[in-house]
């Protein structure tokens, strides 16, 4: 028995429950993209898969379709694979244990995938359905979006053939985005001086269930970040005992604000008094927003190598110095995220420690001023610092065709206004566009929470009216 058979759209929610049993983290897509391969084999399209595995089929225009424009339904088919701290779940081979909790679907303590496997099982839909009117469609599948938009970013030009893209990987219904933000990532590298220890106390500070969530589009609702709450506790106990840093890390997707984050620490004299003293205070200050929250300490071995005080020191202050949250605001969108950061990962290395930080902005010239506020902090504290996985702002377009009949489209359907932003997150549009620059793009999507987090559900009518509305668009696009 299907677990998802009595929701509609049933085919729909058929091709989400397929989809779910296969693994498909970010740069783990080939899987998936065969198992694409074969549906448009078995539906007669015509199929495509470049070197990073992105797939596109195709589909003639129905009937009395065959001029009207030529349209892309574009969505990505890695998830971001987040699990809550008791999970057991391998996302290299397990299926997604997808559960119906009364108008969401969630999943069993991790991350759902409906960003963006939902996308996909639309366009399955859309692709198997012969009763539809529509001009000539491409269904793109595109690769690693989590983690660098890296299968949009490596598309050749010449490939697509449309004229208008329709992305599908917007988590707000009734709202169009017509532009986003473009990003890049800063590895600061810290050196650190290893000595060996003549301490007599060790402990491990572990700090978890932090909201967490997407770090574009949930970087202003206030979810603290974990590697900056645990600095806080080390920085206090730093200032009342003679502490020495043995290993910190936190975070694991740079999408992700973290939600977990650890240190061992060292003492010669035993400070489990103090330690519980600070834990007290910082849980006071952060329980109204962030009631889930648990702060662990236990005793560890005798440890027989720390940090010396000067690397203590240093790491201690670079991360309270390198900033994390909103930058700046839209001055035309005075509510709209114009460029933020995430301090995402801390990572210790043999000889260093790596902090991985996301930067985001809509404007080229903004996200450059904050890459410069990062590297004058990382030169202060003699760290290097490597630049990795930019991709290209989408920038809004005062004239599209597109916008407009999608627009119209929502009006007559469901007798509502369309909203039109432009958002913070990340969309793949903009890297498609340094290819297909004539294109028309809009994004749309159904009602999603917590993406990127194992509270992540999807609603189950809005998936129903947003399929309804690609349906209605399609058609109206003649």
């Amino acid at each position: 028995m299907r677990k998802l058979e009595n929701l509609k759209p049933e085919r729909v929610f058929y091709y989400f429950e397929e989809i779910s049993k296969i693994p498909r983290n970010s740069y783990e897509e080939k899987e998936i993209s065969d198992y694409l391969l074969n549906f448009g084999k078995e539906h007669g399209l015509e199929c495509y898969r470049d070197d990073v595995y992105n797939v596109i089929l195709r589909k003639k225009a129905s009937t009395g379709y065959e001029n009207s424009p030529k349209i892309v339904l574009q969505g990505h088919t890695d998830m971001v694979c987040e699990k809550t701290e008791d999970s057991t779940h391998d996302f290299k081979k397990d299926p997604i244990n997808l559960i119906v909790d009364g108008k969401y679907l969630k999943a069993d303590k991790t991350t759902l995938g409906a960003d963006n496997g939902i996308a996909v099982a639309m366009m399955l839909a859309v692709a198997e359905d012969d009763k539809l009117e529509h001009g000539p469609i491409e269904f793109l599948f595109t690769t690693s979006e989590e983690i660098d938009l890296g299968g949009a970013m490596a598309l050749k030009p010449g490939i697509l053939q449309g004229d208008m893209l329709i992305n599908l990987d917007s988590e707000e219904e009734g709202i169009l985005t017509a532009g986003s933000a473009g990003g890049e990532n800063i590895d600061v590298i810290l050196p650190v001086k290893k000595v060996s220890s003549d301490v007599n106390f060790s402990y491990k500070i572990k700090l978890q269930g932090f909201f967490g969530g997407h770090s574009g589009s949930e970087i202003h609702k206030n979810r603290k970040n974990s590697n900056k709450v645990l600095n806080e506790i080390l920085a206090l106990l730093n200032e009342k005992a003679d502490i020495y840093l043995v290993s910190v890390s936190g975070g694991g997707k740079d999408n992700a604000i973290p939600r977990t984050a650890e240190a061992v620490i060292s003492s010669k004299e035993d400070i489990k008094s103090v330690i519980d003293a600070v834990v007290k205070e910082i849980k006071e200050k952060y329980i109204k927003d962030e009631p889930q929250t648990e702060i662990l300490v236990e005793k560890v071995d005798k440890i027989s190598e720390t940090m010396d005080k000067e690397s203590t020191d240093k790491y201690i202050n670079i991360l309270e110095e390198i900033p994390t949250g909103v930058y700046s605001f839209m001055k035309e969108y005075p509510e709209i995220v114009e460029a933020s950061d995430n301090l995402a990962i801390v990572k210790t290395g043999e000889d260093n420690i790596r902090i991985i930080t996301s930067m985001r902005s809509s404007e080229p010239h903004v996200l450059e001023e904050l890459k410069r506020k990062i590297v004058v902090i990382a030169e202060k504290y003699n760290a290097s610092y490597e630049f990795s996985a930019k991709y290209p702002e989408w920038r809004y377009r005062s004239e599209s065709v597109l916008r407009e009949k999608a627009v119209e489209a929502w009006k007559e359907l469901t007798g509502k206004d369309m909203v039109v932003q432009v958002i913070h997150a990340g969309l793949e549009c903009g890297a498609i566009m340094q290819q297909y620059p004539d294109m028309d793009f809009i994004s749309i999507g159904p009602d999603m929470q917590d993406v990127h987090t194992p509270e992540e559900k999807l609603d189950i009518v809005s998936t129903e009216k947003i399929y309804n509305y690609i349906i209605k668009l399609l058609k109206n696009l003649k």
